[in-house]
């Protein structure tokens, strides 16, 4: 990931009308009949288990307890050139160098007056995050909108999940000090609500380290 200075803050100017992921998930055209224009919102995060074996643990004292040069990769080959809608937190999480994320279009979430996220769009609530993601920029920034990308953190996971399409998540076979965990998937699978879509075989990290013994990329998305 690198610096990117051509993400900047207060650039979109919306289109008239309502936006929403349900109801207004079009756009009109010259004829004056709406047309629909679908997107998907996608969740991503890494999981592993924390010291008790509890598992889906994805942070600590607000960092990644882990390093993983394959998902990082995997996460930047999903999301670039796409919006990033994340929470403060998460935000804060990036090292500067890292902010903001290059190449996609940086949207904060937070609830703080007047909070300033340099290179982001900074919005007060997940809806107005998604309406700024599927609006398209003046001028064109080359976003691809049809998938919009939550990338963390568990407040924003917990908060937007009934409204999310898809989840991308790398488990990580290790057990690490954890004070964040994200959703039970798997426990929205066996309700019936999810499923799986997708499940890689487990891999060992080309970088061997006792951290980190395997991983595996496993996609899950609602039942329809």
């Amino acid at each position: 990931m690198e610096h990117d200075s051509s993400s900047r803050s207060g650039y979109h100017e919306p289109k008239p009308g309502r936006t929403g992921h349900d109801d207004d998930n079009s756009e009109w055209d010259r004829s004056g009949t709406s047309r629909r224009k679908p997107y998907s919102v996608n969740l991503i995060w890494a999981q592993a288990r924390d010291m008790t074996g509890r598992e889906g643990a994805i942070g600590y004292e607000g960092t990644m307890p882990w390093h993983l040069s394959e998902d990082l990769r995997h996460f930047k080959e999903l999301t670039i050139s796409h919006p990033v809608i994340m929470g403060r937190r998460t935000w804060e999480s990036l090292e500067e160098r890292y902010r903001p994320l290059t190449n996609r279009d940086n949207i904060v979430v937070s609830r703080q007056p007047h909070y300033q996220a340099p290179g982001a769009t900074v919005v007060n609530d997940f809806e107005a995050a998604l309406d700024i993601a599927r609006q398209e920029s003046i001028p064109d920034d080359g976003m691809d909108r049809s998938e919009i990308w939550v990338i963390g953190g568990a407040q924003l996971f917990e908060a937007i999940l009934s409204q999310a399409d898809k989840a991308f998540v790398t488990f990580i076979d290790a057990k690490v000090d954890a004070d964040t965990f994200a959703p039970d998937l798997d426990d929205l699978v066996e309700s019936g609500l999810w499923r799986v879509s997708e499940s890689g075989d487990w891999q060992s990290p080309q970088r061997q380290s006792d951290a980190v013994r395997r991983f595996r990329f496993v996609n899950y998305e609602k039942a329809r």
